[in-house]
């Protein structure tokens, strides 16, 4: 757009420049007018133009000016939608807020009216049980009350010419039906005075005055406490609690004198605490799971005999003499306890059992037959000359243990026990399986190992001859023609013992070997017995071998002597016999024939050894018959 102003001047100077010469005035002043004229024509098509410019420039301006009003006015819209839906939202949290505030102070208050009427009914409850347990306890007041006076007249009131009893007898079996009835109606508090109350007039079974005290045979004495009182210990004199109910039990600081008797009784949870028992202590089925002997004295014997003793722990006990037999003990514990005297268990289960910083009493013979023993902890254990026959000690924890003079026999299982750390002087293994045990051969001092199961699986068997005189030189040499010796029998016909001395012969065989004197049937037999060797008959992997030495001073035909092995019992036969032999010069000839074979597993342990010389068979002889066992 062209500013007037600026045009003007522009004109002017145009002007003033073509007027300054004087030779061209006129021609100038003929442009100039047509210079103005065309100035005069052109203003009012500049001002039309400007006009017509500046209408377009208002309506672009107009235009944008309500573009922008029209997006601003969107905006605004948008905003003031926005505003309302942050409110509406904002206005709906609140009233969320408020609804659950609302529902919580409404549970709040629901709870506490809840636990205020829980609170109401656990007092109201409370209050009934202490009016119940207050009119019990008068209850059992009065029951109790009534039997110490009523026991009371018998004893101290009524005069002696008018007892209502004819006999003492009567007294006892009416002091005793009364005791049982009120024991079984009262509290286990008034129970324990009640006990006490018999202690206090020599009432208790005492078997040295048994017409003088009543028999609590099936009385109820559970959850008793008896605890001495710190004047003195109550001492009970040969005290006889058999066959009845003593569960829970607590005797604390008792002595016990004379012989203390609980047969037949259940004893579970029992507790013996700082007990004293001077007699003897005998407990035949009695149940005695989960009892507790805890810093008791056993000054006599103890005998437990078909019990039940699992879980039961003696802590810090000292015993003179303990006999188990048929008991179970297992998951049981002797802790820091002594054993004097001998110690026997017999027939028993003891799995589990713990034996730990325990002391038994040296040079006894302390015995464990036919015991299982597995899983048992006996670390650090200290054994003197301890013997454990058909027993069982497998999986169970040796480790730093001291064995002196141990002897495990009789089919033994030590089976993957931990012996680490552990030392054996002068221990006998006989009839024993160790296999997986962990222990070192290295640990051992001046030990004996017979027919042993090794660690490894292999087998120590005994080199002993099974079947003895097999060779003939028991008596060996004599005037030949003497009968046989012991342990051979004679069965048909008398073998006899034939010497000879000749150089070759006594190189082999010795100086005597067995033939019939004449040609007519002989027979000889030898009965065997392998209970030394059950270990590995029972294992189904023992090889047998019978062998004999046959010889002939001239011509012994074939099969004149027949050599049997057979078992009494179970249908075994089996023979082997003598090959052809033929002897040129003045010496006999020997040939050695052996048979091996297998049995199974379940087969007899007792063989008989029979050596028949038939017809004709007096120029045969036999010699080094034996019998022996190996590892298949």
């Amino acid at each position: 757009m062209v500013h007037p102003q600026r045009f003007r001047q522009s004109i002017y100077r145009n002007t003033k420049a073509i007027l300054l010469p004087e030779s061209n005035i006129k021609s100038q002043n003929r442009w100039l007018m047509l210079i103005k004229l065309s100035l005069s024509a052109s203003i009012p098509f500049m001002i039309a133009i400007f006009t017509i410019v500046s209408y377009i420039q208002q309506m672009q301006i107009d235009k944008n000016n309500r573009e922008k009003d029209l997006e601003i006015a969107n905006l605004t819209r948008i905003q003031d939608q926005m505003i309302a839906n942050i409110t509406r939202l904002h206005d709906l949290e609140v009233a969320n807020l408020t609804q659950i505030k609302d529902w919580e102070i409404a549970m709040a208050n629901l709870i506490i009216a809840n636990e205020t009427k829980i609170q109401d009914r656990q007092i109201a409850e409370e209050n009934r049980n202490e009016d119940r347990a207050q009119q019990y306890d008068l209850h059992y007041e009065t029951l109790y009350s009534k039997y110490i006076e009523d026991i009371s007249t018998i004893f101290y009131k009524q005069p002696y010419n008018q007892t209502i009893f004819t006999s003492e007898e009567n007294k006892m079996l009416y002091i005793r039906r009364k005791t049982l009835m009120t024991l079984r109606s009262i509290d286990s508090e008034r129970r324990s005075q009640l006990f006490v109350f018999l202690y206090e007039n020599n009432l208790l079974p005492d078997q040295s005055s048994p017409n003088t005290t009543i028999s609590l045979i099936g009385a109820h004495l559970k959850n008793i406490t008896i605890e001495s009182p710190v004047t003195g210990s109550y001492q009970f004199d040969y005290l006889s609690l058999q066959s009845l109910n003593l569960m829970n039990a607590i005797f604390i600081g008792c002595t016990f004198k004379g012989n203390t008797n609980f047969n037949g009784s259940i004893m579970t949870n029992v507790q013996f605490i700082g007990a004293t028992f001077e007699g003897q202590l005998t407990a035949y089925k009695v149940k005695l799971i989960n009892a507790s002997f805890i810093d008791c004295t056993f000054k006599k014997k103890v005998i437990f005999q078909n019990c039940d003793l699992s879980y039961a722990k003696f802590n810090r006990s000292n015993f003179n003499q303990l006999s188990s037999v048929s008991v179970i003990l297992t998951n049981g514990s002797f802790i820091d306890c002594k054993f004097n005297g001998k110690i026997e268990f017999r027939d028993s289960v003891m799995n589990g059992i713990s034996i730990i910083n325990s002391e038994f009493e040296k040079n006894i013979g302390h015995e464990f037959s036919s015991v299982s023993l597995d899983y048992s902890d006996c670390h650090n254990i200290s054994l003197d000359y301890v013997n454990f026959h058909s027993s069982s000690l497998s999986y169970s924890n040796f480790r730093g243990a001291h064995l002196t003079g141990v002897q495990f026999d009789l089919k033994t299982f030590i089976t993957n026990s931990d012996f680490s750390d552990s030392i054996f002087r002068w221990a006998r293994f006989d009839q024993t399986n160790l296999f997986g045990s962990t222990i070192d051969l290295n640990q051992f001092y001046s030990s004996e190992f017979r027919n042993v199961v090794l660690p490894n699986g292999t087998w120590v068997i005994d080199k002993e001859e099974i079947l003895k005189n097999g060779n003939a030189e028991k008596n060996c040499p004599i005037p030949s023609g003497n009968k046989i010796q012991l342990p051979w029998e004679e069965e048909i016909g008398p073998p006899i013992l034939y010497h000879h001395n000749i150089s070759y012969s006594n190189s082999l065989v010795g100086n005597c070997s067995y033939k019939c004197p004449n040609e007519d049937v002989c027979c000889m037999e030898q009965r065997i017995e392998l209970l030394r060797y059950l270990l590995f008959v029972e294992s189904g992997e023992l090889q047998y071998t019978l062998s004999a030495y046959f010889g002939s001073d001239s011509e012994c035909a074939e099969g004149l002597i027949e050599v049997w092995i057979l078992t009494p019992k179970w249908p075994f036969r089996r023979k082997f016999s003598n090959p052809y032999i033929k002897s040129s010069g003045n010496y006999i000839q020997w040939q050695e024939t052996k048979d091996t074979f297998k049995l199974p597993k379940d087969n007899e342990y007792v063989f008989h050894v029979r050596v028949v010389f038939n017809l004709y068979s007096d120029s045969c002889y036999i010699d080094n018959i034996k019998f022996r066992l190996e590892q298949n």
